[in-house]
């Protein structure tokens, strides 16, 4: 069984559970590969069922699927979340670091990987100035609390909050202006991410271009404006406003880009 086959079989026994059960269930935490790989497969999930996607705040990367039983109304779950902390499978291990060390998101990830924490444990990693916000499973959150002391050379104080009381630290951006002979998908990734027009085609035939956490494999996807297109290893953007043509037909646009 591969690892597709793992996942997919472990959403349908949540599923099941929270069908036989009438409960909210959980998955672990999903890359943006695995989400979109489940997303394909809601299909064969009950009816009476319901999948929330998931990770403690609003656009999280990596997210976990909440089943939910299908007389919840999904518009309201995360006030029921909010309201029956007791259900929320997530929380945060708030990091206070020392003031004398300036520490990266690779070097918490590399802490926690130290820890032999699998990835599926965690969540986000939202990183300021004096620390960071950990998003993970409760079952977890203890023991980093206990044993994540040490980040790069860094020594961290830690504590478990509700995610309720994340900050939400804004992310910096930038808006750039630029002009695309349309809104295909490969057009906005070249100009996005500073690729000729053939790497691009290349890394969404790879697998490794996402819109909205989704997948997407046809170069000639046309996108909207609003739209997230994330390249794995690269970053990603938003297209935040669609001004209209010129007069030569090229569309003039504006991304938000994540620095």
């Amino acid at each position: 069984m591969n690892e597709k086959d793992i996942l997919i079989s472990h959403a349908l026994d949540m599923k099941e559970k929270c069908a036989d059960n009438s409960l909210i269930t959980s998955t672990s935490f999903m890359s943006l590969e695995e989400l979109s790989t489940l997303k394909t497969c809601e299909r064969q999930f009950s009816e009476y069922v319901s999948t929330f996607y998931y990770g403690g705040y609003e656009d999280a990367e990596r997210q976990i699927a909440l089943f939910v039983p299908g007389f919840y109304d999904l518009r309201d779950i995360e006030e029921y979340l909010r309201e029956n902390e007791d259900e929320n499978p997530v929380c945060i291990l708030r990091l206070k670091k020392d003031r004398f060390t300036e520490l990266s998101h690779r070097d918490y990830l590399g802490s926690l990987m130290g820890l032999g924490i699998k990835r599926e444990m965690t969540g986000d990693i939202k990183v300021s100035g004096d620390g960071a916000d950990i998003f993970c499973l409760k079952s977890i959150a203890p023991f980093l609390c206990e044993n994540l002391r040490k980040a790069g050379r860094g020594s961290l104080e830690g504590e478990i909050l509700s995610v309720h009381q994340y900050s939400g630290g804004k992310e910096k951006t930038e808006i750039k202006f630029y002009s695309v002979a349309s809104l295909r998908l490969d057009n906005i990734v070249s100009a996005a991410f500073n690729l000729s027009r053939s790497s691009a085609a290349e890394a969404i035939s790879r697998g490794i271009v996402y819109i909205n956490s989704s997948q997407c494999l046809k170069n000639d996807y046309i996108l909207r404006q609003g739209d997230k297109i994330v390249l794995r290893g690269k970053g990603k953007v938003v297209l935040y406003e669609v001004m209209g043509e010129n007069k030569k037909g090229r569309v003039h646009i504006n991304l938000k880009r994540y620095i």
